[in-house]
């Protein structure tokens, strides 16, 4: 976490501005929701910017409606370019400079609408006066920012605050809104207090200058209407668009992306018998915590050097050195041989005292000079060398993965650290780890990983030890005896292995369970693979919003 004194006073302040096709979609919808009706109509803006939003609705239709618009701006020369903006337009401007969140700028309540660009940046860098207004906004909400990390979410919520009941809004804001945790409150909170809620989805590249993927979230402030429906609109996609009821416990909206049909299909299987949660098959856990893999984790030459050989777990230090489905002694060795980490030190393990040990307590004391017994993860257990090592499991389950989330047999009784979950089968004579690997990798299982985790940089999909817990798992005791020919088509060095292994891990469970149909599991099998292009397409492009 950077301090305020390393971050730009663009990136401090999120001044990075809105590109007009985003300005007029969020005006689109504003006219959708402010029928002619309602007459002349007052607008407030939170985080103005350069005057995009001004200069915006000076050229839309929804300009000549506008009696006025109080636009807020932190930075002072920016400000000055939105009055310029505002002596240009044909409606009053109010330019206020400061903070949103500045509980004296903007005491007015009861505008008719709220749009804007909330600020994409951590919402550490605001002051304690700030984030108490902040807090107590959104506590008379019914909201809490209790782990809340970003300042889009306290300005959005606060600005929502300010509209009046049958009110409109319409903002550009991070995707990860759709699947944050802290942004859950905020979801739950739209689909009790709202109508017409929409989110405007849009292609990766869609906007030069854009790293981050962003959506257009707008609806009507208005509880008595709300009726829990979403509609997701893709413009990537020729204007598709669907209507789904959210439930507000949802724990992402992720799945209100799919449209209807495959939604159905995902609802349909998902009530089979042969379908449960992972949780009720596998209990999935956090690995080894070390506090400091580079040196905890070692190699063979390492090992030799300081004598260590008493005190080695075998380790699979990452999932990608597991190439099939089954990890082997085999497989262990050849990673011993090409040079990997693949050894754990366990130090309280055995009679023997390290510090008894000419070699183990020289690499002891090469961790002190390197003052690893001083982090916080180390210094905090006694002694700091003396890992609490977390027994190896009947199955690793990747943490973080690039295409899809990978369950592998661990035959080694291979010890893993916080990259990789170990997993402890519940009840092996119903199911057993061969056959739960064996039938893991289908269609239905990882589209509810695309479902259930989050992205990260680059599209890295993350999945915690709940999300994991929640999964679809479509399995069949008997896919054991199919395990060995897809560990090797996992193993093959096809360029397409990993959509064979999941067309093939279909096909078997298709055989056994005849309840589902060829059609619905191309309809899995697509949505599927949308939302996986969604979530790997987004390092497409070069800079921050």
């Amino acid at each position: 976490m950077k301090t305020m004194q390393q971050v730009s006073a663009d990136k401090l302040r999120g001044g990075f501005y809105s590109p007009q096709p985003l300005v007029a979609v969020c005006l689109d919808r504003l006219r959708d929701l402010l029928p002619d009706s309602l007459g002349s109509l007052r607008l407030l803006e939170p985080s103005a910017g350069d005057g995009a939003f001004i200069r915006g609705l000076d050229e839309d239709p929804l300009g000549k409606r506008v009696r006025d618009l109080v636009a807020v701006e932190l930075l002072e020369s920016e400000a000055q370019r939105c009055e310029e903006a505002g002596d240009r337009a044909s409606f009053e401007t109010e330019i206020r400079h400061g903070s949103f969140l500045d509980p004296d700028l903007v005491p007015e309540e009861g505008f008719d609408a709220a749009v804007g660009n909330p600020p994409f940046v951590r919402f550490q860098f605001v002051s304690e006066t700030e984030r108490s207004y902040a807090d107590q906004v959104a506590t008379g909400m019914g909201v809490t920012l209790k782990g809340v990390s970003n300042l889009w979410i306290p300005i959005f919520l606060c600005a929502l605050n300010k509209v009046r009941e049958g009110g409109a809004f319409a903002f550009i804001i991070p995707a990860e809104c759709l699947t944050g945790i802290s942004a859950g409150a905020v979801r739950r909170w739209l689909l009790r207090n709202c109508s017409a809620v929409r989110v405007d989805l849009f292609g990766p590249g869609s906007f030069p200058g854009v790293l981050q993927e962003v959506v257009v979230l707008s609806g009507r402030r208005d509880p008595s209407a709300a009726d829990g429906r979403l509609t997701a609109w893709d413009h990537s996609a020729a204007g598709r668009a669907w209507r789904h009821s959210a439930s507000p416990e949802a724990p992402t909206w992720t799945r209100y992306l799919l449209s209807p049909a495959q939604l159905e299909a995902l609802d349909e299987v998902s009530s089979l018998s042969c379908v449960r949660s992972a949780g009720s098959w596998v209990r999935f856990g956090v690995a080894t915590v070390t506090g400091a893999n580079d040196y905890f984790s070692v190699d063979r030459e390492t090992i030799e050097q300081y004598g260590l050989e008493d005190w080695i777990l075998p380790l699979l230090p990452r999932i990608r050195n597991a190439e099939g489905l089954v990890f082997t002694p085999e497989d262990h060795e050849r990673n011993i041989e090409e040079g990997a980490r693949a050894g754990l030190i366990d130090f309280a393990r055995g009679e023997a005292s390290p510090l008894r040990h000419d070699g183990a307590l020289r690499y002891i004391h090469a961790g002190e000079q390197a003052e690893l017994h001083t982090r916080y993860k180390c210094r905090i257990r006694e002694p700091w060398y003396c890992v609490p090592v977390v027994a190896a499991g009947d199955l690793l389950l990747s943490k973080r993965s690039h295409l899809y989330p990978r369950v592998v047999v661990n035959e080694v009784s291979a010890i893993t650290t916080d990259t990789i979950y170990q997993g402890k089968m519940l009840a092996p004579e119903a199911m057993s780890a061969r056959s739960f690997a064996a039938s893991f990798h289908n269609s239905l299982t990882l589209l509810s990983a695309e479902i259930e985790g989050r992205s990260f940089g680059g599209g890295v999909l993350e999945l915690v030890p709940s999300e994991v817990a929640r999964l679809r798992v479509m399995a069949h005791p008997s896919m054991s005896e199919e395990l060995d020919r897809l560990d090797r088509v996992s193993r093959s060095a096809s360029g397409d292995v990993e959509e064979i292994l999941i067309r093939e891990t279909d096909g078997q469970l298709a055989k056994r369970i005849p309840q589902i149909s060829d059609s619905t599991l191309g309809l899995l099998a697509e949505a599927r693979t949308e939302l996986q292009k969604r979530r790997l397409d987004r390092n497409r492009s070069s800079a921050p919003l």
